[in-house]
């Protein structure tokens, strides 16, 4: 294994949660190295792979992280020349006018080629209640290139699970091109902990001792604030970047700050922070 995949593989392992993902990218990796191994010893090569993949889950899961750090497996690997993630939405590819829907899509698409595309919240491309609506050029667009290009081009398609099932299962050619799903479960309040201390660590931000509990149970209260609204990490990300002005609210009462007092996150900051949170 080369020193760029172990570093990638590595990035993805670290991640708190993501079970599926992690395990889904575990059995890619021997499967490759397996069909090398069989090819090596005169067995020809192995029975093709789909790479074009669906992301299932709610927002704030990790779709675009693992999405940005597969792409550069992929790369590494040998199956992509380059390694980008041109991602996408349906208001990059669809246009009102009848007919240039399909030449905007051509264009992001060619972006693509020898990478991978990642289209966000795919679903919104396909509209059967609106005669009028022009997502579908898109996805025969999008079809077409993934024939086309079928050695070049990789497809992660993502969205709500729901969602991503009815699309798929809107369209023959979308059902046989995507055969791999990988599901993105929801954060549970544990691994918004995990996430947080990730945050201040990548931030250069410290957590004061008598504050980590006080963590662990704003984890919990995120998620039953937001309900059915509950995004995961992005609820989380909210969260620390308001405990960070509550922090410098704090900070700006003092005459003198330390190096130490910038990076220190108090009980209170956590505590103000929740109080506030919606």
């Amino acid at each position: 294994m080369n020193e760029d995949l172990e570093k990638n593989l590595n990035e993805i392992n670290k991640l708190p949660g993501l079970k599926r993902v992690k395990e889904e990218v575990k059995n890619l990796l021997a499967f490759l190295e397996n069909s090398k191994d069989r090819k090596e010893q005169g067995l020809g090569d192995a029975m093709p792979l789909t790479y074009h993949l669906i992301f299932s889950g709610n927002p704030g899961t990790g779709k675009t992280t693992v999405a940005r750090l597969l792409a550069n497996i992929y790369r590494d690997l040998g199956i992509i020349a380059g390694g980008k993630l041109i991602e996408v939405t349906r208001s990059d590819l669809v246009v009102a006018e009848k007919g240039k829907t399909a030449e905007r899509a051509a264009d992001k698409f060619n972006e693509a080629i020898d990478n991978v595309l990642f289209i966000d919240e795919a679903y919104t491309l396909s509209n059967k209640k609106d005669p009028n609506d022009n997502g579908q050029e898109a996805i025969d667009e999008l079809l077409k290139f993934m024939e086309d290009y079928r050695d070049r081009l990789i497809v992660i398609v993502a969205g709500y699970e729901t969602n991503m099932k009815e699309f798929i299962a809107s369209n023959a050619g979308l059902a046989s091109r995507f055969k791999r799903n990988i599901i993105f479960e929801n954060y549970n309040d544990l691994e918004l902990y995990q996430i947080f201390y990730k945050l201040c660590r990548d931030n250069k931000y410290m957590i004061a001792n008598d504050a980590s509990s006080t963590i662990k149970n704003t984890c919990k209260k995120i998620i039953e604030i937001t309900g059915d609204k509950y995004s995961n990490a992005r609820d989380l990300r909210r969260f620390f970047e308001s405990c960070i002005q509550i922090q410098s609210v704090r900070l700006n009462k003092k005459e003198s700050k330390t190096k130490l007092d910038l990076m220190m996150i108090k009980k209170e900051d956590i505590e103000n922070t929740i109080n506030n949170f919606s």
